[in-house]
């Protein structure tokens, strides 16, 4: 019985340990180092969202939208021209005496009339149009900001997904290998035990490891399929089922950092950040709401000139047309209404005033994520640094514990736990290398730099 063990090709220990090497450096060398043939690489799904993602699609509408506040808010100060006409059939009746002292008589009147008018005013005294005209430019610049900072996140979202499913893909692969390496190590103390050369518990332990790994597989292929869903919502669907995408290159350098003084990205985030930007802009359209409520305290004056045609306009001017000319000013002075124009104002200016509150609230938020970023692409460096050197020691003692094997001097599990080690520092140095990238986007987004050449730089590491 002995012999047959050892040299079934079913039972031979050695023959399984060696195969399942094989199999698992497979596994590992097309994880995350190798781009896969024709697999749509950072690049191809940024240009897919352009036109997909629904999110973008609606933040450049807003966008055109914004755009008409300035105009419209302009329009107060400039003139309005206003035509009317109609046109009547009139029915009266008049009652009189037909001489001094004679008896009322009453006469029935059956006439068409027409009236005709167009009136041009100009503001000239407006503190009201005038605000107008203010707010609606600082509307405007909100609008621009906001466009700034919405196609800003449009490239970090577009990376995050693609970076979020090739973790998923990661997590996913080193699971089906740590799988594989519990069903082994399962195997193998089976078959110890049949041999008399094991324990029952260490078999019963092995067989518990390898179905908790099961579930977690499990879990791990539902978290790729809904990262996927994730990144094909930003495409607009456009991306085919199962579609490949391009994993990170093997050779890894950092990227060039214009500054390595926080004080200079804090000093560029207060000045360009596109969030605090559009909230400066809102203090502004705060203020102008404030003096609008507050012009209606004031005088308006206008300048009017119209002309007017009138034909039968009265029963005395049946049949007979009048044309009229005029021009002059027209002043109007508010006097009492209420309290109403008094509380608007003093709700407006507290508005204002929460406006400014809200602009040191969102600022210090942002250079708080400014200095987490910051921290992420330095420390990321020395991180990444790191665990390459502890993926290169685990690769050296995967390949010494396999020459030991075969000299005897150690077992198959060390072998099994040091190739667990290497995936798993593996699989830790590729979500180090997304989280630096990712950082680098956002760090440039905090200080309202990032453009497409920025993103082109990190998708130069998926071509």
């Amino acid at each position: 019985m002995d012999s047959l063990y050892r040299h079934h090709p079913i039972f031979n220990i050695e023959s399984l340990l060696r195969k399942y090497l094989i199999k698992a450096l497979i596994c590992f060398l097309l994880i995350g180092e190798v781009s896969t043939v024709g697999a749509l690489d950072l690049m191809g799904v940024y240009e897919m969202a352009l036109g997909g993602d629904p999110v973008y699609r609606s933040a450049t509408k807003e966008h055109e939208a914004a755009l008409e506040f300035e105009n419209i808010g302009r329009s107060a100060l400039y003139p309005k021209i206003i035509a009317n006409y109609n046109t009547a059939a009139n029915k009266a009746t008049q009652w009189g005496q037909q001489y001094p002292g004679g008896p009322d008589i009453s006469y029935n009147w059956r006439y068409p009339s027409n009236f005709g008018a167009a009136q041009l005013t100009q503001p000239i005294f407006s503190l009201d149009a005038f605000a107008r005209w203010k707010q609606g430019v600082a509307q405007t610049e909100v609008g621009k900001s906001k466009f700034i900072y919405n196609t800003q996140d449009f490239l970090v979202r577009v990376s995050q997904a693609y970076v979020d499913l090739l973790f998923a893909i990661d997590q996913q692969q080193y699971l089906k290998v740590e799988n594989e390496a519990f069903r082994e190590q399962a195997q193998t103390l089976a078959l110890q035990f049949d041999r008399g050369e094991g324990l029952k518990t260490d078999v019963l332990e092995a067989q518990a490891a390898q179905k908790v790994s099961e579930a977690k597989l499990i879990d791990a292929t539902d978290l790729v399929e809904n990262a996927r869903r994730k990144l094909n919502s930003i495409v607009g669907g456009a991306l085919p089922p199962n579609e490949k995408v391009n994993p990170l290159k093997g050779k890894f350098s950092f990227l060039k950092i214009e500054s390595n003084r926080f004080k200079e990205w804090e000093d560029r985030a207060v000045g360009t950040n596109a969030e605090l930007l559009g909230m400066k802009s809102q203090i502004e359209v705060a203020l102008q709401e404030y003096r609008k409520n507050v012009a209606g305290h004031y005088p308006v004056v206008n300048f009017v000139a119209a002309t007017t045609t009138q034909s039968s306009n009265t029963v005395s001017s049946i049949n007979q047309t009048t044309n009229q000319n005029y021009f002059g000013l027209q002043v109007s002075l508010p006097l009492y209404s209420g309290g109403e124009i008094s509380s608007k104002s003093n709700q407006a200016y507290a508005n204002y005033e929460k406006a400014q509150a809200d602009y040191v609230v969102a600022q210090d938020r942002v250079l708080t994520e400014l200095r987490k970023q910051y921290d992420l692409v330095y420390s990321g460096q020395a991180k990444i640094q790191a665990l390459t050197s502890a993926k290169d020691s685990s690769e050296l003692l995967v390949q010494a514990m396999k020459k030991n094997v075969i000299t005897g001097e150690r077992i198959n599990l060390d072998v099994l736990l040091a190739q667990k080690a290497l995936f798993l520092v593996s699989r830790d140095l590729s979500q180090s290398k997304y989280t630096y990238l990712i950082a680098y986007l956002k760090l440039h987004q905090i200080v309202g730099s990032l453009e497409v050449d920025d993103f082109q730089k990190v998708a130069q590491y998926f071509k």
